[in-house]
């Protein structure tokens, strides 16, 4: 039992060590980036409401660039979000880190925004936005 004591105190080390790097990682930025799908807000919520299992293939986790309308503004606790006008009641929300990251935005106002598609709740989401 002693002999593996040593070794099992190592692999316990080396795990934490690792689980803390990737517990710590950042993450892929919008804002550079190039943009894997150039679509508008209609086009991809019609996409997944003709078919969310096709949707998810073609756009879940990849960046996606949407140019809208805002159709409503909202701070939430980690940041700010917006909606984009789809022409029907579901919209396209795009969700950004910082409160401020949409400031001097208002209701109407034409944007074009990148972000990670995450799927659809009741509206697609993208996450990690940049304008």
């Amino acid at each position: 039992m002693k002999k593996f004591l040593p070794i099992v105190l190592l692999v316990a080390i080396i795990s934490g060590i690792i689980g803390y790097q990737q517990y710590n990682k950042s993450h892929a930025e919008t804002k550079d980036a190039k943009s894997d799908i150039v679509i508008s807000p209609a086009e991809l919520l019609k996409n997944y409401e003709t078919d969310e299992a096709a949707a998810d293939k073609a756009y879940l986790d990849k960046i996606l660039e949407v140019s809208g309308v805002i159709k409503t503004i909202n701070e939430v606790p980690t940041g700010s979000s917006l909606s984009l006008d789809t022409g029907s009641e579901a919209s396209i929300t795009c969700e950004f880190e910082s409160h401020d990251a949409i400031s001097g935005m208002k209701v109407g106002d034409k944007v074009t925004i990148k972000g990670f598609c995450s799927g659809k709740l009741i509206d697609v989401v993208l996450v990690r936005c940049s304008l």
